[in-house]
């Protein structure tokens, strides 16, 4: 038999071995594609993250402008409710709460609620016959953006009465 006509007989050793080196390198490609993946998921997440950090930032600069406009609203004289330039400004109020709204800017609802140190800065306790540590009036207003507190809510707070004050309150002798 000459070389050419000789069968060549596989090697069962190197077989395995190179069928375990394509397992290998499989799972190392696997591995690298899940990385990669992730790393792509995380690079956009900060780029969102950043956007809305930006977002914060002009928002912030934009609240006073809103106070100022929903202050105004609050004040305007009865004998010019009607006119058409106030009706013209309150109609900008309400663009911009609407522009805001639509950035995910969300007011802290606060009258009738718990005090939360996370949303609400308290400016003074104040005797009332609601429960201690509600809130009995909102001094100026508080926003999320996204639901995170972009400037929390200053607020006034109930206050527990002292046992003297309450015998007074019901009219109860003092022994």
């Amino acid at each position: 038999m000459t070389k050419e006509q000789k069968k060549i007989e596989p090697d069962n050793g190197k077989i395995i071995e190179l069928e375990n080196k394509i397992a290998e390198l499989t799972a190392g490609w696997q591995r690298t594609q899940a990385d990669f993946l992730n790393y792509k998921k995380q690079v956009e997440c900060d780029r969102i993250n950043l956007v809305k950090l930006a977002n914060a930032d002009l928002i912030e600069r934009i609240l006073p402008v809103l106070d100022n406009f929903q202050l105004a609203a609050k004040h305007v004289p009865m004998e010019i409710e009607n006119n058409n330039w106030v009706g013209g400004i309150t109609l900008i109020k309400k663009q911009l709460e609407t522009a805001l709204k639509n950035e995910g800017l969300e007011r802290i609802e606060c009258l009738g609620q718990q005090f939360d140190p996370r949303r609400h800065e308290a400016l003074e306790d104040v005797e009332s016959a609601r429960p201690a540590g509600e809130i009995v009036e909102e001094v100026s207003p508080g926003y999320t953006l996204s639901g995170l507190v972009l400037r929390p809510a200053k607020v006034k707070i109930s206050k527990a009465k002292t046992d003297n004050e309450q015998r007074q309150a019901t009219k109860e002798p003092n022994y």
